[in-house]
């Protein structure tokens, strides 16, 4: 399980009887990370003491944007394509300091701390079982006298959608949460040793490696006398590993192994393998797929992140 927020048991929290230093309120948590694996609590850095999250970002629409073609006389326009575009969201911080230099000082933590060049993964604690890939803007601070100062942080989301902090690999840790379209009655699996099963998309959009770039890896571990075939029912797409011909035959396309379906490429064992495949790619419709494969024993393990709207 991914250690997203701090382990710390005295987190700010809104003070109680005879406590004169912690907060009138129970702060937001936020954390931030290059690459969804290795995270950094607010609460972990201490040039941030004191900094707080007054007001964390609320659920957010999805922002879509239409691909409209005219035809000829034709009233209206016609829907060629969607795609989820890049969106904006807020955060509210605070600080009460002991002098001006002590405020300025933590304004600039806090700007170190979530200004950046690249864009990195964040995850807020009302909302902590999702992750969202940002670049952010931050407002100049506005004081209410010389030691306290509010300002509003603005983050923009690349993807314009959410994403779950694990993986299917990972379930239900770091993908189960509130809101997250669990299938009622239903415990998904996604490493199977039969032939035959449901792999389930909890997210709000179909996986589509090819068109959309979402991750999604297919491994095989185990033994295939040729031919492999692996077909998602629901959706109509298949791969067949049928060997590269040569001068209108084919190879010998058994193997002994691991085969790996890494969105648009295929490696047996860790080599290209892709001349020896049909060029076509897996998708995963939103809910239930059901898979079929033919010509292959061992175990099979899907792997990919869940997208939401919010």
């Amino acid at each position: 399980m991914l250690q997203v927020f701090s382990t710390r048991t005295d987190k700010p929290h809104a003070y109680g009887y005879g406590d004169i230093r912690s907060p009138v309120f129970t702060p937001y948590e936020f954390s931030i990370s290059p690459d969804g694996k290795n995270w950094t609590s607010c609460f972990d850095v201490p040039t941030l003491d004191g900094v707080y999250c007054t007001v964390p970002p609320d659920v957010q629409p999805a922002t879509r944007t239409n691909n409209l073609r005219k035809v000829g006389l034709q009233d209206g326009s016609q829907l060629l394509s969607t795609t989820y575009d890049t969106r904006d969201f807020t955060m509210s911080m605070m600080y009460s300091g002991v002098s001006e230099t002590d405020a300025m000082l933590e304004y600039d933590a806090l700007q170190q701390f979530l200004i950046s060049r690249e864009a990195y993964w964040i995850c807020f604690s009302n909302w902590p079982h999702r992750m969202y890939y940002v670049v952010a803007k931050m407002d100049k601070p506005t004081y209410s006298n010389e030691k306290n100062w509010t300002c509003n942080v603005t983050f923009t989301d690349l993807y314009g959608l959410s994403r779950s902090i694990g993986t299917s690999q990972d379930y239900p840790d770091d993908v189960w949460g509130v809101g997250n379209d669990m299938p009622e009655g239903v415990d998904p699996q996604y490493t199977f040793t039969t032939n035959t099963f449901s792999v389930y998309n909890l997210g709000n959009v179909l996986i589509d490696p090819d068109r959309r770039g979402h991750p999604l890896k297919i491994i095989l571990d185990g033994h295939s006398d040729g031919n492999l075939n692996i077909t998602n029912k629901t959706t109509g797409d298949a791969i067949t590993r049928a060997g590269m011909e040569t001068n209108g035959k084919s190879a010998n396309s058994s193997f002994d192994g691991q085969f790996v379906i890494d969105g648009v490429r295929e490696t047996l064992n860790g080599k290209s393998d892709t001349m020896n495949c049909t060029p076509d790619t897996l998708t995963l419709q939103i809910g239930k797929n059901d898979f079929q494969i033919d010509n292959f024993k061992g175990t099979i393990k899907f792997d990919f992140p869940m997208w939401w709207f919010s």
